[in-house]
């Protein structure tokens, strides 16, 4: 694209382009749930149907036995898919949304949201053990690239959009319009001021509220008063939210781990592409059937929602099955997604936060049968806790878990939680589920965001004043910074003298001169390189009428002294 033709829009148009975006976000998470329900009702019960609550167990398939192929069919489509028309779909979805923003100037390909759809609507309707998150998230963020590219806006206003359009994505799925921009703010947003979050809670609300017309206005799960009136044991809890969340950011860096695992056995089997995904999903067939014949349902299949459903209600409290339960979604989770899958891992990491919560929950109340806690605020806690040490979004992860419960005295627990959960992994695990990625491929993102420091220093404030005015017939002097060769009262030339290395007096003509830009006074350092690297210069004037005219000089300044400026901006963020 020329960069020629992009502009910089108005936040007021921003703000339209963020609305539109939301709409769409909306429209398409709707149409993507019921993509999802058509294939799942397919391939489960034979049916052709758009009903499907994923909070409730799915029922014996009509297939018997036989339903053990069905993500094996699906795998296969979803391999052909990925693999002739969008390879950016194969996984789970956010590590290239993320990858769009910081590598390659929010350049999302327009097929990437059809192909992102069909490929994981079908791995999670055939019974692929992933979630429908991180599909929305990167499908949405398809869908606002393209806008931005009708939009010609630029490239920062474009990854910008595609931020809006992440945050619709999880705003629409989750209910949640908070969660989604904290999303944004803590995972794809380049810089954050009112300019950038004000077009994302556009976007966001918007998305929400266009879902909920369209798939209602019910929080993702049903979960019961977690404290009522009572909130005396409010001190406990969130004494106990400690060792939990230190459990859970330990068992974040397995699922992590896993993840990655899955990937690399799955690469090292010597067979191609279609192959490699039938063995990982006929695996996983296998298993979820196993599953459904020794315990009455399929319990891994899936996104995982019904699962979850059943630890918030305290259907599910054996120890022993809860803990089985973890291991089983982890290898559900790696037989997928490892061999070539498409889909989400926030819905996973959900999963196993929920049962892992709700284990740490049963074994309080076991072993002390007095200290009356609730099981299901360690399950609810569990989730936020998981997902804060899986993605690095602490914030997103408890505002998210709080908007499901809408209880806000389980807010306490969770933030407990989530805070010792990520700052645990992070101690031992610098990248999460996202950027470890990214990392593999040789492809970094910023751990964190700092001020622009470049943007508030002005040059005049560091532009250097020892210079000296001189004709090319005089001579001139080492003390000296720059000599600015003057004809006629015009600055026509300027000389680095500590760069030409003199130890006496010599003909100015001797040296060479080099050609500058004009700086006005209160230039900032930002704005000055820029201007040396579209000009081609290396040395600047600071001019107080914008003009070479030698009165007006008060400066000059060099692109090795703004280096050495930028190191010392740098230093100071350290």
């Amino acid at each position: 694209m020329d960069n020629s033709k992009l502009i910089s829009r108005s936040l007021g148009a921003l703000c339209l382009i963020a609305i539109a975006i939301g709409v769409l976000a909306g429209i398409f998470s709707w149409l993507f749930r019921l993509l999802i329900a058509i294939i799942h009702n397919a391939a489960f019960l034979g049916q052709f149907s758009t009903q499907y609550d994923a909070n409730i167990h799915t029922p014996a398939s009509y297939l018997g036995w036989m339903i053990i192929f069905a993500p094996v069919l699906g795998g296969l489509v979803v391999v052909f898919l990925i693999r002739n028309f969008a390879p950016e779909a194969k996984g789970h979805g956010v590590p290239e949304v993320m990858s769009a923003i910081y590598h390659k100037r929010g350049l999302i390909p327009g097929n990437v949201s059809i192909v992102k759809a069909l490929a994981s609507a079908i791995t999670i309707g055939t019974g692929g053990s992933l979630g429908r998150e991180g599909p929305i998230i990167q499908i949405s963020a398809a869908l606002s690239s393209f806008v931005g590219r009708l939009a010609k806006v630029s490239v920062s206003q474009r990854n910008l959009l595609i931020a809006c359009g992440a945050s619709s994505g999880i705003a629409a799925t989750f209910n949640a319009p908070l969660g989604g921009i904290l999303f944004s703010i803590e995972l794809l947003l380049v810089s954050i001021n009112s300019r950038t979050v004000l077009p994302v809670a556009i976007a966001a609300v918007i998305s929400a509220n266009v879902g909920h017309y369209l798939i209602g206005d019910e929080p993702a799960f049903y979960i019961p008063a977690l404290f009522g009136a009572d909130t005396s044991k409010g001190v406990l809890i969130s004494l106990l939210a400690i060792p939990l969340g230190a459990i859970i950011g330990l068992f974040s860096m397995v699922f992590i781990r896993s993840i990655y695992f899955a990937e690399d056995l799955f690469e090292k089997i010597p067979v191609n592409a279609y192959v490699r995904h039938m063995i990982g999903t006929l695996l996983l067939g296998a298993m979820f059937y196993s599953i459904y014949l020794q315990f009455g349902h399929y319990y891994v299949q899936g996104v995982g929602y019904a699962t979850i459903q059943d630890t918030l209600t305290n259907v599910i409290s054996h120890p022993g099955f809860l803990l089985f339960l973890l291991a089983a979604k982890v290898l559900a989770t790696g037989l997928t997604i490892g061999s070539g899958g498409s889909g989400g891992v926030f819905s996973p990491s959900l999963f196993l936060g929920a049962v892992l919560g709700a284990l740490f929950g049963n074994l309080v109340t076991l072993l002390f049968p007095g200290s009356g806690v609730n099981p299901v605020v360690f399950a609810v806690t569990g989730m936020a806790a998981m997902v804060s040490g899986t993605t690095s979004a602490p914030l997103t992860a408890a505002i998210i878990v709080y908007e499901m419960t809408r209880d806000y005295n389980a807010i306490l627990p969770i933030m407990t939680a989530v805070s010792v959960a990520y700052a645990l992994r992070r101690h031992f695990m610098k990248g999460d589920i996202y950027t470890l990625k990214l990392n593999r491929r040789g492809q970094m993102i910023p751990e964190e965001l700092v001020a622009d420091l470049g943007s508030h220093v002005v040059i005049n404030d560091i532009a250097s004043r020892n210079i000296v005015f001189l004709s090319e017939q005089d001579m001139t002097a080492s003390d000296k910074d720059f000599a600015c060769i003057t004809e006629g009262g015009k600055v026509v030339g300027v000389v680095d003298l500590h760069s030409s290395h003199l130890d006496h007096e010599v003909p100015v003509q001797s040296l060479k001169k080099k050609h500058f830009v004009v700086l006005r006074p209160g230039t900032t350092l930002t704005a000055a390189i820029a201007q040396f690297y579209q000009e081609k210069r290396d040395i600047a004037l600071i001019s107080r009428s914008g003009n070479a005219d030698q009165d007006a000089v008060i400066g000059v300044i060099s692109s090795k002294h703004l280096i050495d400026m930028i190191g010392d901006v740098t230093a100071t963020l350290r």
